[in-house]
């Protein structure tokens, strides 16, 4: 029921119209404390102090506002940070479920951050609903991906696996808020932490992204 809970007013805060101001540029020092803008996991999970690592949904607001300025820090950062992406899902929540076997079908193609806007855009603006194999094919075909292609990915076992494990794998980050942001498998924030909201998760990832020892040293 507590999950069930934090699940339930996630989504709905994530339910916020999109519109938000672009993420300012980070500052290398802020006043961010533990327990306030972030937490400490305890205990970490074993990872390369460089790893940063984003739990989302496709069917989140805040997901998709800030899909472009986490992608435009860690494009920035030398060398540039690759950022680890983890669907949420729970599995008792198919629809959750079936977007997050929409992800490692792309992951599976090598494309899942070149359509990561693009699914945004399909389902948050445009309302589509890419829950079922014929609705990813279809979209995917539009996208100018080989249709049959898609669906091979999509019915691999691998994707199967991926999708079946992706509860596990977020509940390993001990999150339940969308999107969430981990960096060296130590730190985790997210919009809900921060009065800012999206706007000042980049820099607090900034932040701890040094703070962590990921950062090469100057």
């Amino acid at each position: 029921m507590r999950v069930l809970i934090r699940l339930t007013l996630a989504a709905a805060t994530c339910s916020t119209l999109l519109g938000a101001a672009p993420a300012p540029a980070p500052t290398a020092v802020a006043p961010y404390t533990e327990g306030h803008q972030f937490v400490r996991l305890s205990p970490p999970v074993k990872t390369s102090p460089r790893e940063v690592t984003e739990v989302f949904w496709y069917n989140c607001a805040h997901s998709y506002q800030l899909e472009q300025p986490l992608e435009e820090w860690a494009a920035r950062q030398d060398p540039p940070v690759v950022i680890r992406r983890i669907p949420a899902a729970w599995p008792d929540q198919p629809v959750m479920m079936a977007y997050a076997r929409l992800y490692y079908t792309l992951d599976k193609l090598g494309v899942a951050q070149r359509e990561a806007l693009p699914v945004f855009h399909a389902v948050r603006d445009e309302g589509m609903d890419l829950t079922t194999e014929d609705a990813v094919v279809d979209w995917a075909t539009g996208e100018g991906l080989d249709p049959a292609a898609v669906r091979t990915a999509y019915e691999s076992q691998q994707v199967q696996d991926e999708t079946r494990d992706a509860p596990a794998l977020r509940e390993k980050y001990r999150t339940s808020e969308m999107p969430s942001v981990i960096v060296g498998g130590t730190f985790r924030t997210s919009p809900f932490m921060n009065p800012e909201g999206v706007d000042g998760t980049v820099p607090v990832v900034d932040y701890l992204y040094r703070h962590a020892g990921g950062a090469p040293s100057r």
